[in-house]
């Protein structure tokens, strides 16, 4: 066992990760930084002007994605490096759910049942992917599972 120790210290490429895994920190650690004064300028606006700034939004949107790329190379999720070794995370950001873009059941006609909206759409789901692929397409691509609603009392003794 101690041979294969000292050929994997031997390895140039495991020395040259940790060395890419130190810098990535030092990057984290000022994308938090950059992250905290984000949230603060949020509060800011907000308090002065009623509403959020949207262009702060994405900024912070395209942060976080760098954050998440940055914690995936370091927990060995991915072998990409993240930006600049690639192109920066753009995110159009999370769109404002506001009283003018949300639909309550009571303005639906009672013809039309309400429909649960997957935040992934279909075509984007690979299933036949691995789950630690280094490919751009599938390391960007991510699904969710939900849980089924527990049935209500009204529906088990439809049952």
């Amino acid at each position: 066992m101690s041979e294969e120790f000292v050929e994997h210290l031997k390895k140039p490429s495991a020395w040259l990760r940790i060395l890419f895994m130190a810098g990535f920190v030092i990057a984290l650690y000022v994308s938090g930084m950059i992250l905290i004064v984000l949230m603060l300028g949020q509060i800011a606006f907000s308090l002065f002007t009623g509403s959020d700034n949207p262009n702060l939004r994405r900024l912070g949107a395209s942060l976080s994605a760098y954050v998440a790329e940055i914690l995936e190379f370091l927990t060995y999720n991915t072998e990409q490096k993240p930006f600049p070794f690639m192109p920066f995370p753009v995110v159009d950001g999370p769109e404002k759910a506001g009283p003018e873009t949300e639909t309550s059941e009571k303005e639906m006609p009672e013809t039309e049942a309400p429909v649960a909206q997957s935040p992934v759409d279909s075509a984007d789901v690979d299933i036949n992917a691995e789950p630690h692929s280094d490919s751009p397409t599938v390391a960007k691509k991510r699904t969710t599972r939900r849980k089924k609603p527990a049935a209500t009392e009204e529906q088990e003794t439809d049952v």
